[in-house]
């Protein structure tokens, strides 16, 4: 009897702070207040948290990746391999070209209808940013090998940790470490794979791969104008916490319309905006 009655109460106090109305697409939801101006929202299978903090704000499915890369840094890092098979998987493209550098992956390669381009890549989801056309300074030869199959031969060869591969005309160069665990520059033929040389590496990046690289959010400003925000002002930088990951709050204009943003102190992309 006692065991029943503490089920009620809860059931009670529940009923007491919830509401339940129809989502879209024919769906229901279910809100959890917690009396502070914050809660819970269960739809359509998904919870989101909110409070007052989050009042009027749209997510971005930057803001999803951002959760989960930044919310863990140093787990689910993605070396290149990884983060070249679900780019091609992705976008149907092949990469020529891809470098650890400054926190993120520097890529280059052939999209699916063949103009050359260069973006950036998220090494926690392999998301890319910052998409443009790029140039080719050498053609690329014709049934060259595969990043992912190069490198699993570089494997078998003892290599491992690869943090650079550029094709330059009929040769690959790989950064990556030996089997002593030193940096070393690999030049392999790019249609067979076979080394042609290894030399020790002036620099490698991964070393740090742990800790992607806040900028400032001036660094950020030119590739927002692309997407036609402009006239920024009053960006403060917030540390991750209130169901966002490290941000910059800033105040612009998009098109003709006030707005208030979230941008991603990693790389730069829209995880949140309101318009005021």
């Amino acid at each position: 009897m006692k065991k029943y009655l503490i089920l009620a109460a809860m059931g009670g106090a529940l009923a007491a702070t919830s509401a339940i109305a129809p989502a879209q697409a024919g769906g229901f939801s279910l809100t959890i207040s917690n009396g502070n101006g914050g809660g819970i929202v269960f739809a359509n299978g998904k919870a989101h948290h909110y409070n007052s903090y989050d009042r009027g704000w749209h997510r971005t499915d930057f803001y999803h990746q951002a959760r989960k890369a930044h919310g863990g840094q140093g787990k689910n890092f993605l070396y290149i391999p990884g983060v070249v098979k679900k780019i091609q998987q992705r976008t149907g493209s092949k990469v020529t070209d891809i470098v650890f550098r400054n926190g993120v992956y520097h890529v280059k390669g052939y999209g699916p209808r063949g103009g050359f381009n260069q973006a950036k890549a998220d090494p926690y989801t392999g998301r890319l940013f910052d998409v443009s056309r790029a140039h080719k300074t050498e053609p690329t030869p014709k049934r060259a090998l595969g990043i992912r199959k190069l490198l699993s031969n570089l494997r078998h060869e003892g290599f491992k940790k690869f943090d650079r591969v550029d094709l330059k005309g009929h040769v690959y160069k790989v950064r990556g470490l030996n089997r002593r665990g030193r940096p070393v520059l690999i030049t392999a033929d790019s249609r067979t794979g076979h080394i042609e040389n290894v030399q020790k590496a002036k620099r490698y990046n991964l070393h740090a791969k742990a800790a992607p690289q806040r900028k400032p959010f001036k660094h950020w400003t030119g590739g927002l104008k692309k997407h036609n925000y402009s006239h920024f002002s009053g960006a403060t930088y917030v540390a991750g916490g209130n169901d966002w990951s490290d941000h910059y709050r800033v105040k612009a204009r998009h098109g003709k319309r006030n707005v208030d943003l979230r941008i991603c102190a990693y790389t730069g992309n829209v995880l949140g905006y309101r318009y005021l």
